[in-house]
């Protein structure tokens, strides 16, 4: 080791534990960990870190991630089990994982997030094969965003539990849920939430959250029927998404506060649609189109 190295190893060695358990923070877990053979002043240095950051996904040329098994599937679990073992913080600012890996088993998932749940994280990111989650998820007092999202080669929805009370959360993102309407009630200081409406689903989608002020749907139709409706009483709403297809009717009956709203969606069920839900948002401040099928104006 040259004596320029050894110096700067040296100077960040002499760092307080605190400082060196930030930086280490800040990268992904696998390189935190790596540290531990710099010397024995490393060699623990790296379970006091507050996030972890655990990726195990493939992805094509264009993004978009794949399914796969390669072999190494043990030891990509037996070193998540092992850094969850000595991780020593008592509350993980964030934990990511991310797997599309067919070959990592459902119950060392459920155990990791379980795990997280147990170091009071706050930001909880997950993106796997599988719909199951632990009960603890859902009555964890410490959380504050959440994020689920399918791996992109996976089709199966989350599946939420009748028990839900998250008195910290303030951001949720969820795709493909098998009942997103769950949260209602169950998080009492949520000011954002991202979510899919199916309006295949035959009763009308009503969203009663009067904290909210973010949110943004994606909305999934199979077949056309104009009957079903998405009714938002959302008094403190500012920011208003939507995207998808158009394929039922908005009824704002209470968005008062609304400044901003962007409609992008690809398609639309009925041209009435569209007439409907610009007539609705015109005494918003910003109002943005994009990505639009407007062949009902030809």
């Amino acid at each position: 080791m040259s004596s320029t190295s050894e110096n700067v190893d040296d100077r960040l060695s002499m760092l307080p534990e605190d400082i060196l358990s930030r930086i280490l923070s800040l990268m992904p877990t696998k390189y935190a960990v790596g540290t531990s053979v710099l010397s024995k002043r490393w060699r623990y240095t790296w379970t006091s870190v507050t996030n972890l950051d655990f990726d195990y996904t493939r992805r094509s040329p264009n993004m978009i991630t794949l399914k796969f098994v390669d072999g190494n599937e043990e030891k990509f679990t037996k070193f998540v089990d092992r850094v969850l073992k000595f991780c020593k913080t008592s509350h993980l600012n964030s934990f990511r994982l991310h797997i599309s890996s067919s070959g990592v088993s459902q119950s060392s998932i459920l155990n990791w997030i379980d795990n997280a749940v147990r170091l009071n994280v706050r930001e909880l990111d997950v993106c796997v094969i599988q719909s199951e989650l632990p009960l603890s998820l859902f009555t964890c007092k410490t959380l504050t965003d959440l994020r689920l999202e399918p791996s992109d080669c996976d089709l199966k929805r989350w599946e939420f539990p009748s028990m839900i009370y998250l008195p910290c959360l303030k951001t949720l993102d969820i795709f493909l849920c098998d009942n997103p309407l769950a949260i209602q009630g169950c998080c009492p200081v949520l000011e954002s939430l991202s979510l899919n409406v199916s309006c295949y689903v035959e009763q009308d989608f009503i969203l009663n959250i009067p904290t909210l002020k973010r949110l943004n749907l994606l909305c999934i139709s199979i077949y056309d029927d104009d009957n079903r409706k998405i009714i938002l009483r959302l008094p403190k709403l500012e920011y208003l998404f939507v995207d998808g297809e158009l394929c039922s009717l908005f009824e704002m009956e209470d968005v008062s506060s609304l400044v901003e709203a962007s409609i992008s969606c690809s398609a639309c069920s009925f041209d009435f649609m569209w007439a409907d839900i610009l007539n609705k948002l015109r005494g918003v401040q910003k109002l943005t189109i994009a990505n639009v099928s407007l062949f009902f104006f030809k």
